[in-house]
């Protein structure tokens, strides 16, 4: 059994860069399937952001429980704390956005009030925090995932359901009937077009996430024009 003695302050100091690389290890695998920025669309230099709140050094808090609090000497199974640390980090879709190197900062630098103290239990998800609606960064996720992938399909059956995510908890379901879409129309900028996510908007509404499926040809579907 491989351990670690001594205080949070030092497990933090000596631990976080492996579990930094650890993160860097399990999310090389989505950011190759999700493909694009989920803020701006673009290909280059993808990261996993943690969802703001959740990062990587309060993941280690919650796992360490009291311990974080003082400066008391603890000792962890470190294999133990590992496969706990990996499955703070599931569903990945609820841990992690997938964003630019730019979009990333903004992400991270973004002036908004601190997120509450996250407990296992009796909390609301962390991407659903009304904190979360300050910021002036719109995650937008696709399905099929990767922007080209999904204007693809999109091209091919002109219907799309859109998942609006509020901070209360709410989700809606928006049609957007495609059929004007074409090859050369920008994704993102036309979703962003509308007018519940256009900037100030849909931070008034409480809007933290948007989430847009293509409808297959084999699904029943009925939409409406915007």
């Amino acid at each position: 059994m491989t351990t670690f003695e001594g205080t949070s302050q030092e497990f933090k100091r000596f631990i976080g860069p492996r579990l930094r690389n650890l993160v860097n290890l399990m999310t090389k695998k989505q950011r190759k399937e999700v493909g694009a920025c989920e803020h701006c669309g673009s290909t280059e230099k993808l990261e996993a952001a943690h969802v703001r709140g959740r990062d990587r050094t309060e993941i280690i808090d919650i796992l360490l429980g009291d311990a974080a609090l003082d400066n008391r000497v603890i000792r962890i199974d470190l294999v133990r704390f590992e496969e706990r640390f990996r499955s703070e980090h599931e569903p990945f879709e609820k841990a992690f956005l997938i964003l630019c190197w730019n979009c990333h900062q903004k992400y991270d630098s973004s002036a908004i009030p601190p997120a509450p103290p996250i407990t296992h239990e009796g909390e609301p998800d962390v991407a659903l925090r009304p904190t979360a609606a300050h910021s002036d960064l719109l995650p937008i996720s696709l399905d099929p995932p990767g922007a080209v992938a999904f204007k693809e399909a999109l091209l091919q059956t002109r219907a799309v359901e859109i998942f609006v995510v509020y901070a209360d908890g709410r989700t809606e379901e928006r049609p957007w009937n495609a059929s004007k879409f074409s090859e050369t129309s920008n994704l993102f900028r036309n979703l962003r077009s509308r007018s519940y996510l256009r900037q100030g908007e849909w931070q008034s509404r409480g809007i933290v996430k948007v989430h847009c499926r293509v409808i297959t040809n084999n699904e029943s579907y009925q939409a409406n024009v915007e």
